[in-house]
């Protein structure tokens, strides 16, 4: 089971096109590259507390979204972040804004190559291409170096992954999912690697127009049994790829999965702490709590980094990295962040949640879904020793975590539904749960599971 149609918004908010939701405009920012200043950080903090309600959102695409904002005071926020050059690249569509890169692209010793310089090329390609404006607002790339903080996790309509072949960087080209489920299209050399997307979403759209239903999505057009194949015919005329030159086509693909052994695990807890790059610096992984950030944390964050001279990365995860320092000074900013409520650990129970906004920033929910999360936060690190063990969703939709999860809390009508193993659409095994109801339930899991690690010959549990 799925949500329903009628629950999808069916775009992703921009600055220019902001969506309404529970607690006004949300106006997302478009972060090309993912690298952001203190000055611009700053005046993000200054638009959401002028013209928003103060609260700024980490995106699940590595972008800023500003909450709280009103039709009266929207012209007067674009006008402000257009003085500091955060204007939406692509306008109205998203053809070049939902391009996901490596979040410590040209910084990481561990990366096949710099894909700095490859990223900008695509996302120009894409940008000056008319006909792309039809692709659907969603649609999502990726492009991973192949270094220390993969996007295997990330789902995405066409994923570039980063491989070390023997005439030079080439990428092996996957679509329509995460990692372990997308399928596989070829081989494609850098150089070629703007073309080869170019090619590939404008095959999208020709097959999109031919099916009987619209697919959404890349995943739902390859699932096709013709689709996979005419997509990846429509990359043999393009030199450098689908094993033109031959020497691209005997590219090491074994690497991608002998280096994820080397790769951190995926998702905000692994980014979280210091973690070295060298044998002098790194990066300081700090988070928020369900990647809501107020704009006086933002202004404390600015005001760090601005000190001690280092740069600010977005990711995936809602998490901010802030690059380039040794570990001492990542020490000094982790207590310092960690005062003003930032999450600096990597086992902060927190990061075991994901929660969508919730009742009353959604106006879908009737639940509070994120106050009832910092409650259950607790038993959910329980649940999972890394990474998620509980997803509070405020209605089917599932907004905050499309992957299956170990427990799920489903609002309806005040009250939860609980759903084991799964994702907030399918059926529940226990319905119309009360907060301590919920609570109860989650401490039995906890219970059954640590009794059964106990059993096993390394008394784990997760």
């Amino acid at each position: 089971m799925s949500a329903p149609a009628e629950l999808r918004r069916g775009w992703c908010p921009s600055l220019l096109r902001p969506m309404p939701s529970g607690d006004g405009l949300l106006a997302r920012i478009a972060i090309p590259g993912g690298i952001v200043s203190a000055e611009l950080l700053r005046g993000v903090a200054s638009g959401a507390r002028r013209f928003g309600n103060g609260f700024v959102d980490l995106t699940q695409r590595g972008n800023l979204q500003i909450r709280g904002v009103s039709e009266a005071t929207l012209p007067a926020l674009i006008d402000a972040l257009a003085g500091l050059g955060l204007t939406d690249p692509a306008g109205e569509t998203g053809a070049s804004r939902d391009i996901l890169a490596s979040p410590l692209a040209g910084i990481d010793p561990s990366a096949v190559c710099d894909i700095r310089p490859i990223v900008a090329a695509l996302r120009e390609r894409l940008a000056c291409d008319e006909a792309l404006r039809a692709l659907p607002a969603k649609f999502c790339l990726t492009v991973d170096d192949g270094g220390r903080l993969g996007l295997d996790d990330v789902r995405a309509d066409i994923r570039f992954t980063a491989l070390r072949g023997s005439v030079g960087p080439a990428f092996a080209v996957t679509l329509g999912g995460a990692a372990h489920d997308a399928v596989a299209c070829g081989v494609c050399a850098a150089a070629d690697l703007a073309e080869v997307a170019a090619a590939l979403a404008h095959a999208f759209l020709g097959l999109r127009q031919e099916s009987e239903v619209l697919p959404g999505r890349m995943r739902d057009l390859v699932r096709r049994p013709d689709a996979a194949a005419l997509l990846r015919a429509t990359l043999a005329p393009i030199p450098g790829t689908a094993g033109v030159p031959p020497a691209l086509e005997t590219a090491d693909l074994a690497c991608a999965s002998e280096r994820k052994g080397d790769r951190d695990g995926r998702g905000p807890s692994a980014s979280i702490g210091f973690h070295r790059l060298d044998a002098a610096t790194g990066y300081l992984g700090i988070g928020a709590t369900f990647g809501r950030l107020t704009a006086d944390q933002l202004d404390v964050v600015a005001e760090g980094v601005e000190e001690v001279g280092a740069e600010i990365r977005l990711t995936p995860w809602r998490a901010l990295l802030i690059a380039g320092i040794d570990a001492g000074t990542a020490t000094w900013l982790r207590a310092r962040f960690a005062r003003h409520g930032l999450i600096a650990t990597a086992r902060d129970p927190r990061l075991a949640v994901a929660a969508c906004p919730g009742r009353p920033a959604c106006a879908r929910s009737t639940v509070a879904t994120r106050e009832d999360a910092l409650v259950l936060a607790p038993l959910a690190r329980q649940l999972a020793c890394a990474g998620i063990g509980l997803h509070l969703s405020g209605c089917l939709k599932g907004c905050a975590r499309g992957e299956a999860t170990r427990v799920i809390l489903v609002g309806r009508e005040g009250r939860y539904d609980l759903v084991l193993d799964g994702r907030a659409g399918d059926a529940p095994s226990r319905a119309g749960l009360s907060l301590e109801a919920a609570k109860a339930a989650l401490a039995q899991l906890v219970s059954a599971e640590a009794a059964q690690a106990a059993t096993r010959p390394h008394g784990r549990m997760g």
